[in-house]
């Protein structure tokens, strides 16, 4: 619902402006680190991280004031990886989950890059647990349905013309909320050592939150296709495609 209102709020700013206001629209793809943060993992003797990787890609649409402002609204499907190492099997598990993503971010460019920052909503659709033990199961269970990320990223022009564009960027995400839910903390997720699942309770803090978070390289390829403008000085503010 906010992501619905901020969205409202710029499109009225946009019929009552100036034809400064204009869009554009395109496709992105995201690959890079992704994991899940948990100081429990962190205090483990045996149970260790992995680096994994994740992907995404999606749609995105600009509402754009003047060449340097600009708010990003983004949906993307996404897949996000965690491999752990125990007692020097590698890996011993890795946690696979996939998710949707609704962005919505503030933009800045200027001289040929940008920064960007904003927040994220992910729903998740599936959790997978991949054990060297006993296999692949579905754990989705032991998760949260949805966390909310805060999101930064910054990155540069690479080619174009005056419409088409492609840009390529970094984008940091970390949520804010923890991705296991209360069945998930009764087996002390993510540590899972064995089937019945009873980690050294020295290690073990159930208040610890787990956190999703990723650094990801982006490549999005945009279209600016309209303007909203007055053809007439009597006439409506009205939406004008470029040619």
């Amino acid at each position: 619902m906010k992501y619905l209102l901020t969205l409202s709020i710029v499109l009225a700013l946009a019929v009552t402006g100036q034809s400064q206001w204009w869009f554009d629209a395109g496709v992105s793809g995201a690959w890079g680190s992704t994991g899940m943060i948990d100081d429990n993992v962190f205090d483990h003797g045996s149970y260790k991280q992995k680096l994994s990787a994740g992907t995404a890609i999606g749609g995105r649409l600009g509402i754009n004031y003047g060449y340097h402002a600009g708010l990003v609204i983004e949906y993307a499907g996404a897949t996000s990886q965690q491999q752990y190492n125990y007692s020097n099997q590698s890996p011993f598990n890795t946690f696979k989950w996939k998710h949707n993503d609704l962005t919505t971010l503030f933009r800045y460019s200027g001289n040929g890059a940008y920064v960007e920052f904003g927040a994220k909503f992910s729903s998740i659709k599936d959790v997978e647990l991949d054990n060297v033990g006993w296999g692949l199961s579905d754990v989705t269970e032991n998760f949260s349905e949805n966390y909310t990320s805060g999101v930064f990223g910054f990155g540069s022009y690479l080619m174009g013309s005056e419409l088409l564009t492609i840009n390529l960027g970094i984008r940091v995400h970390w949520a804010f909320d923890d991705m296991v839910n209360e069945v998930g903390k009764a087996s002390y997720y993510p540590i899972v050592t064995q089937q019945n699942n009873n980690p050294e309770p020295s290690t073990w803090d159930p208040s610890v939150k787990t956190h999703a978070a990723a650094v990801q390289l982006r490549l999005e390829v945009n279209y600016a296709f309209g303007h909203f403008a007055k053809e007439g000085c009597h006439d409506r503010w009205k939406l004008i495609l470029f040619q």
